[in-house]
């Protein structure tokens, strides 16, 4: 964990607000924020307890009752700028959920109820009552890993289905379904959709035997990073070993890492390989080139 002062004065941009889901994100971003000089609130509407460091700006909020306790919450503290971070799961809205009137109203307006089109109605409410919902990585631009293969090189099966995972995981983004995809001898094991990435990886490892699947994981060409970046952490590589994957590829600049230093040493102790491409790029050539070398681990922050 790196070691940030707490100490903050109010910013003349006005206060920063971080709509926290599950997760270490939340926290990492509110760490750095401070230590950049930001006056930081975080509104939790999750089970999930603050640390102990950042307990005295954590607000309680239920997001079925959007009206009357997350904006009124938001405005109360004087959030100008907001951030949305964490895990959001799909049981708020499909597990016996109780929402207000205005809230149900706000949902029947929406063309879908898909992750993107969520993010984007919520952005827009907030966003005409003066806060600004600011990029993802505003202060987490340190959990990117360079371009490169950590851990072991791979086979020529499993680059030619690093190709073929590539590609799906694209096109399943794209139709806003998922954004991972696990494969194995270039067919389609499992897509990520509502029960999110850490069981597809399970279920996906398991259909291919334990032998050593691919998991591709991408944001969209066109992504929105104030929304949804992908993710990669500790239960990743739990799920991996579990599943029996081997390999997990991803973006350099479109995914984050949480802990990139102690994430590369565990998927080397669990003999796992990341390789992290550049964005847009996924020639069977490019991959061979970045296979060839591993790249040196990230340092401590």
């Amino acid at each position: 964990m790196s070691a940030f002062s707490l100490s903050a004065t109010r910013s003349p941009a006005g206060r920063l607000g971080i709509l926290a889901g599950r997760g270490e994100l939340p926290w990492i971003a509110a760490r750095r924020a401070l230590a950049r000089g930001e006056d930081v609130v975080l509104f939790c509407f999750t089970d999930e307890a603050p640390p102990a460091d950042l307990a005295d700006r954590a607000r309680r909020i239920i997001l079925t009752r959007f009206y009357s306790s997350f904006l009124r919450s938001m405005r109360r503290e004087g959030v100008t700028r907001l951030l949305l971070l964490g895990k959001a799961t799909r049981d708020i809205l499909y597990n016996r959920p109780r929402f207000d009137l205005r809230t149900l109203f706000l949902l029947a307006r929406m063309a879908s109820q898909s992750d993107y089109s969520l993010f984007e109605f919520l952005a827009k409410i907030v966003e005409k009552r003066g806060v600004e919902v600011i990029p993802q990585d505003r202060h987490l631009d340190a959990l990117f890993l360079a371009p490169g293969r950590y851990g072991k090189a791979l086979n020529a099966r499993e680059l030619k289905d690093v190709v073929f995972g590539l590609f799906h995981a694209a096109e399943m983004n794209r139709l806003d379904i998922g954004q991972s995809v696990v494969v194995g001898k270039q067919a389609v094991l499992a897509v990520e959709a509502a029960e999110g990435t850490d069981r597809c990886i399970r279920r996906g490892g398991e259909l291919f035997h334990k032998k050593g699947a691919v998991v591709c994981k991408l944001a969209k060409v066109d992504h929105d990073l104030r929304f949804d970046i992908p993710v990669a952490g500790e239960t990743t590589l739990e799920s991996m070993q579990a599943g029996g994957c081997r390999v997990l590829a991803f973006e350099s600049d479109r995914t984050f890492v949480v802990h990139p230093a102690e994430f590369v040493k565990r998927a080397r102790q669990l003999g796992l390989t990341m390789l992290v491409i550049e964005r847009g790029q996924s020639s069977l050539a490019y991959l061979k080139k970045l296979n060839a070398r591993e790249a040196r681990p990230p340092r401590q922050i």
